[in-house]
């Protein structure tokens, strides 16, 4: 049996839909970091082995889903964010797979319409260790070792002891964790014939767009320092940041000359997410609280 958490922020509109298309299959812990306490009472009367858990803050990426992780009582766990179309038909297929096969601690989908970007990366040509008996299943189910994987993943809890590192708010946090359980020589794989949609940049609601993208453009670079300087040092990320730092601060100097207020702030945010990873300060950007 698969565990499904799902992260929402201001995502009442996809979480009901998806919670819908599952039909009560599976069990479903929802993170809602909003403390939309009426979603919670609605989704909890209508489904039976549905939780919905509301934080006393805005966990962010890493710690909601943290959480929801050490909630769940099954061996596997399907994290996915709110703007993911993930179906019955991918759960149904997922337990197939790990039925044959599941000597692995992280399992990413491939998108629909794969092009340019994708769902995975290899830096690496890797060899893929398949079993002798494991070789139809691959074919099968298209399962490829990778470096890296995208934001929906099935977890592995007899491989995975320790999820995300809670310093990172959001951004970077599969990279890590993908980076460290390929460091201890577990298996990361994707399925290529398992496939999901991801709406990119619209798990909250819209009246919230602006410092949905305020609160972007400050972590991501903030992130991004951060796990260059975790994994390979201070001055290596610097050397890595230095365009991004560069860039906004461009972007910056420019936007003082145009008066405009939003385009202001948006590259301002971009400046001090970084500055302050660099400072060694905390991710602690929150853009929203002041509408709780």
């Amino acid at each position: 049996m698969i565990t499904i958490v799902f992260l929402s922020f201001h995502s009442e509109h996809h979480i009901r839909r998806l919670v819908k298309g599952l039909g009560g299959f599976y069990p479903i812990i929802i993170i809602e970091n909003s403390r939309n306490f009426n979603l919670k009472k609605e989704l909890e009367k209508k489904y039976e082995n549905l939780r919905v858990v509301i934080p006393r803050e805005n966990l962010g990426y890493s710690k909601g889903l943290n959480l929801g992780f050490k909630l769940s009582k099954t061996n596997f766990v399907f994290i996915n964010p709110a703007d993911v179309e993930i179906t019955k038909k991918t759960l149904f297929n997922l337990e197939k797979l790990i039925k044959k096969y599941n000597d692995f601690a992280l399992l990413g989908l491939s998108y629909y319409e794969e092009g340019h970007y994708k769902s995975y990366n290899i830096y690496k040509k890797t060899q893929n260790n398949f079993c002798e008996n494991s070789k139809n299943t691959l074919e099968k189910f298209g399962l490829l070792e990778v470096d890296d994987i995208d934001c929906t993943i099935l977890i592995n809890k007899k491989k995975v002891s320790k999820l995300f590192d809670e310093n990172i708010f959001i951004y970077f946090e599969v990279n890590d964790l993908a980076y460290r359980y390929k460091k201890k020589g577990e298996k990361i794989l994707i399925s290529k014939n398992i496939k999901f949609r991801h709406y990119g940049q619209k798990s909250h609601n819209k009246k919230f767009d602006f410092e949905a993208k305020l609160s972007r453009s400050w972590h991501y670079n903030w992130s991004k320092f951060y796990f260059f300087k975790k994994h390979w040092g201070y001055f290596f990320a610097l050397k890595k940041t230095f365009p991004n730092l560069k860039r906004s601060l461009v972007k910056f100097i420019i936007c003082l000359t145009k008066f405009d207020k939003n385009l202001l702030k948006m590259h301002f945010a971009e400046l001090s997410g970084l500055l302050n990873s660099i400072l060694n300060r905390k991710s602690s950007y929150r853009p929203y609280e002041k509408h709780w």
